[in-house]
């Protein structure tokens, strides 16, 4: 989750309503709130990002007391963007528009400045998917145009040295820092007069937003063009809440924002389906209608901010969110069977609890560094992987086990540690591997371990000497179970235990099952 903090004081202007009826209706939407160093804090669900400007859940709160839904009109002042070659290989996205009559005070500049960093960090996914520029409008001659950088230099927000582009990359703390969204395609957005925006980096210091500005510019990039408009909507519907105009911007033929209230189709076989039938279609409306919606007799209308409405399910999640979760009443499932243990697995898992061992759940993915001791058998490893950490499918699930004892190594010993999971080895194999850290962990605690897990799985166990880089030489045996090959156990060796910190002894088993 997000966290937005607002002003009570600020909220309770806004709503009318007491600080203590603000935090219990955010909370019964799932959006848990609370009073902390002054300011209301608020987890936002990542389907919600239209909660992080405050004008935002002041319209939702109306919302849910039964307040009229607010309408958007979009005025037409002519502006337009012209959008160059050679961009779609680079950011393909942009929209804007343009905000009149904004009053900013101390209260507003943070709240608008919180809005972009929360959705940049959320549906912007650090400024890769999404990202935004505001900009003082009354600085800017139009029209605009959004084309690829070519020798391009302004001065960047919060300097007075002009830069061309790849000296921003170099020089300016955010360029140094979103480097790797732009080094290879670089786009801007220049006026008349020339750059106002190198998205995602920097906006231009000519555009800079402060306390006097009156009108802005809003840009938004990105590339997804869903994900571009619901953010810019999300962002000009706040600023329209608060009392600002809104004037579209033309870029491609097309005007934007669209602000119009999306019509879906009501299906109440399906919301009886899934709620039951103490939500009728009488309730469902009015739970919708406390969530935001616009509602007719033949449909229902999703409002132009609401991003996470994809399909009819995030509808009947609403309703049930409306309708109030404590008002379902709690029913047994209607099932013709009676549940029971599920062979295979739950053996395992059962088998393991039984002797102690806690089960962890470690990554899928590893690398070369942690598996360099395992058999390489043909590693699949990441095309273009983009984490070094994370960039081959691991061969053993050992590594990861033991990364679990190095991240609980403060939490007292002795421990044991179960992982249950699939590798690659050539092909998929499913395996199980369990360690022991502590003064104790001993080959022949762990071969106890391992003796009591064959006699409850069934096998008839058999133990060789062998020898593997992973393992104390000497104190290291391959595992056959019925006759088979099936893995490896023995005392982890202190060239490994160094590699994971570790400063215990380790004994440690992996088989196939």
């Amino acid at each position: 989750m997000a966290v937005a903090a607002v002003d009570p004081k600020a909220m309770e202007k806004k709503t009318g309503m007491k600080e203590a009826e603000i935090i219990r209706i955010l909370t019964e939407i799932g959006m848990p709130t609370e009073r902390k160093d002054g300011n209301l804090v608020v987890e936002i669900t990542p389907n919600r990002p239209d909660l992080f400007p405050m004008e935002g859940m002041v319209r939702t709160l109306l919302a849910y007391k039964g307040g009229k839904v607010p309408e958007y009109k979009v005025l037409d002042g002519g502006y337009k963007m012209k959008v160059g070659k050679g961009v779609e290989s680079a950011r393909p996205f942009v929209r804007c528009a343009v905000v009149k009559g904004v009053r900013f005070d101390d209260e507003s500049v943070r709240d608008a400045m919180q809005m972009q960093e929360k959705l940049h960090e959320t549906v912007g996914r650090k400024r890769k998917k999404v990202a935004v520029g505001l900009h003082n409008l009354d600085a800017i001659k139009f029209p605009l145009e959004y084309v690829v950088g070519s020798g391009e230099r302004f001065v960047p927000l919060e300097t007075s040295e002009e830069m061309g582009l790849g000296e921003v990359l170099d020089k300016h703390p955010k360029g140094i820092a979103y480097a790797h969204l732009s080094r290879d395609a670089k786009v801007v957005i220049k006026d008349a007069e020339g750059v106002i925006s190198y998205p995602p980096i920097i906006n231009s210091e000519r555009t800079k937003v402060n306390g006097d500005t009156k009108n802005l510019l809003i840009d938004v990039t990105g590339t997804s063009g869903e994900a571009v408009e619901g953010v810019l909507n999300i962002i000009a519907t706040a600023f329209a809440d608060a009392g600002a105009e809104i004037y579209s911007v033309e870029i491609g033929g097309e005007r934007y924002p669209k602000l119009d209230y999306r019509k879906i189709g009501y299906d109440e076989d399906e919301v009886r389906r899934v709620l039951g039938n103490s939500v009728g279609k009488k309730e469902a409306k009015t739970a919708l209608r406390r969530m935001g919606y616009k509602v007719k007799a033949d449909a229902i209308y999703a409002p132009p901010y609401r991003v996470d409405i994809i399909s009819f399910i995030d509808v009947i999640e609403d309703i049930a969110v409306g309708h109030g979760y404590t008002n379902f009443m709690p029913e047994l499932p209607q099932l013709p069977t009676i549940g029971s243990w599920i062979p295979g697995e739950s053996d395992i898992h059962e088998i393991m609890c039984g002797m102690g061992f806690l089960e962890a759940k470690t990554y899928v993915l590893s690398n070369d560094k942690l598996l360099a001791d395992t058999p390489d058998r043909g590693r699949v490893r990441i095309a273009n992987s983009t984490s070094e950490e994370f960039g081959t499918v691991r061969t053993s699930l050992i590594p990861g086990l033991l990364g679990t004892c190095k991240t609980n190594k403060t939490r007292g010993l002795p421990q044991r540690f179960y992982e249950l999971g699939g590798v690659w080895n050539g092909g998929e194999e499913k395996r199980l591997a369990f360690v022991m850290i502590g003064q104790d962990a001993k080959f022949s605690r762990i071969q106890s371990a391992l003796q009591t897990f064959a006699k409850e799985w069934g096998a008839e166990l058999s133990l060789k000497p062998a020898e593997d880089g992973r393992f104390i030489s000497g104190r290291c045996y391959s595992i056959h179970m019925d006759g088979k090959e099936a893995g490896v156990m023995g005392e982890v060796s202190p060239k490994v235990l160094g590699e994971f910190e570790l400063e215990y002894p380790v004994a440690a088993c992996e088989i196939m099952v």
